[in-house]
């Protein structure tokens, strides 16, 4: 099953790669990049510029998400911590019932004999 999945993988990321290959190679004039408020000016080819901005994206979007799911996070942390709680408790309750049960077969058993002895004899005649 696991070498499916990376086989599937490979098969639909192949595709980029090439586009990514063939778009690097096909684009690397030098590009001037300016922020309106200054005067400042950046010289490089346009693929790193596109690969800069791509790589941006991807750590923005990587980081909205990690914050995003935190409190995801926090609710699985607690349902773990009271899962925990309770599997302890559960173990608890039942060694209690296990030892509740020993006492009445020893209770049981020790009723049989009193039983046993409180009977009467028949007389052999």
């Amino acid at each position: 099953m696991r070498a499916v999945s990376k086989l599937i993988a490979l098969i639909v990321s192949l595709p980029f790669i090439l586009f990514a290959i063939s778009f690097a190679i096909s684009n690397r004039d030098a590009v001037a990049f300016r922020l309106w408020p200054f005067d400042a000016e950046v010289g490089m080819p346009l693929v790193l510029a596109v690969f800069v901005i791509l790589l941006g994206g991807f750590v923005i979007g990587a980081l909205a998400s990690f914050i995003g799911a935190g409190r995801l996070r926090r609710r699985a942390r607690t349902a773990e911590a009271r899962v925990r709680e309770l599997e302890i408790d559960l173990a608890r309750e039942r060694r209690k019932s296990e030892i509740a049960v020993e006492k009445a077969r020893e209770e049981g058993a020790v009723a049989a004999l009193e039983k046993a002895d409180a009977a009467p004899a028949i007389a052999a005649e």
